[in-house]
């Protein structure tokens, strides 16, 4: 589909007004702005390291650094908007906006104490504002990943570290899956969905003794004990069963129909895999968000979540090499029989007929 067809029929939907918009000039080759950024970042570190080693008491003070990083973010943000379309001067502003990052998490730490909690918790705070305040595609990204792992360690602090597939799998599902809902947001949106799969990739990869607890040397009695363990795990697979289902009726797939049911008893089966295995819930819906959604991205952040964490799970397992040998081997019959089910049952469609 050309540009101009795809606008009009934005047109007619009611998104978008006007004839199709022009651009305002050529921009440079990737290789010129891959090197106007790496010139940025290296501004910046020299800057950075230049006012840090003349002025390092700002770190040993609380307030100054705090005032020190929202001065530095508030640079940043007025690069974003001054010159949204220069590549040195983003990636500058970038450089610059994580250094101030920095020292607000300098200035919190030294104020709140060494509860990690309170301070991961005051982290996410401060990356939701910068996400919704500074103009920035790839800064928003980062804004999103970097709260939703500092509210996960957070949760790993107060012992709720069951619950945090679960939650970050409801925040990447609820949001891809109203992408097309808000698409004069669009950017805005898939800024922050992207954000939430990176997350999702991580807490979906770092399970069992590679977790968030292992990473802050502190780990800590999981709330409820073994039932929480076991409630977090049915929650995530609940979300994986919810996320199924909603990109059904999205797609006007009964649940009744053939392919429904296919669908259903598939996901149900990855859901039960789930309560043993939490890592495989995010990762499987990242691959079916992004495949139902068209979103290669996301399709390929699903097969590595899922290849590190299935690696991560099976040396992991505490039995011997044969029962490991029968485990891979048993998993494969199981995915050929998935396979003949889906050519039986969901063919491919030919040229020509509506694709879901």
């Amino acid at each position: 589909m050309s540009t101009a067809e795809t606008w009009g029929r934005l047109r007619q939907a009611g998104l978008v007004q006007g004839e199709v918009p022009q651009r305002d000039g050529v921009r440079s080759p990737w290789f010129v702005r891959v090197m106007l950024g790496i010139a940025g970042w290296f501004g910046a570190l020299f800057l950075l390291l230049f006012v840090g080693m003349g002025m390092s008491f700002i770190i040993k003070n609380a307030a100054a650094a705090l005032v020190v990083g929202i001065v530095a973010c508030a640079v940043a943000g007025a690069l974003f908007r001054k010159v949204p379309e220069n590549d040195f001067a983003g990636q500058f502003g970038l450089a610059v906006s994580m250094a101030g990052q920095v020292l607000i998490l300098f200035g919190i730490g030294d104020a709140i104490g060494k509860n990690i909690a309170p301070v991961a918790l005051a982290m996410a705070v401060v990356q939701a504002l910068l996400f919704w305040l500074l103009p920035s595609y790839v800064h928003r990204v980062w804004a999103a990943w970097s709260g939703a792992c500092a509210l996960a360690i957070a949760l790993a602090d107060m012992g709720f570290l069951a619950f945090t597939p679960a939650l970050v799998l409801v925040a990447f599902a609820w949001v891809w899956l109203k992408e097309f809902d808000h698409a004069k947001q669009g950017s805005l949106v898939r800024a922050g969905g992207y954000g939430l799969a990176l997350a999702a990739v991580v807490i979906a990869v770092m399970q069992g003794d590679l977790s968030i607890a292992w990473i802050l040397d502190r780990p800590k009695a999981p709330i409820g004990g073994v039932a929480g363990v076991w409630i977090g795990a049915a929650l995530t697979a609940a979300t994986l069963l919810w996320a199924v289902v909603q990109l059904l009726a999205r797609e006007d797939v009964p649940l009744e129909s053939a392919r429904g049911k296919i669908a259903l008893v598939g996901a149900i089966i990855l859901a039960v895999a789930t309560l043993k295995a939490p890592g495989i819930g995010p990762a499987v819906a990242l691959l079916v968000i992004g495949f139902a959604n068209g979103n290669k991205v996301l399709a390929g952040l699903g097969i590595i979540a899922m290849l590190g964490y299935l690696s991560h799970y099976y040396y992991s397992l505490q039995i011997t090499l044969l029962e490991k040998s029968a485990v891979l081997v048993c998993t494969g019959i199981a995915l050929l029989a998935a396979r003949v089910a889906l050519q039986r049952y969901w063919p491919e469609q030919k040229e020509g007929a509506s694709h879901a």
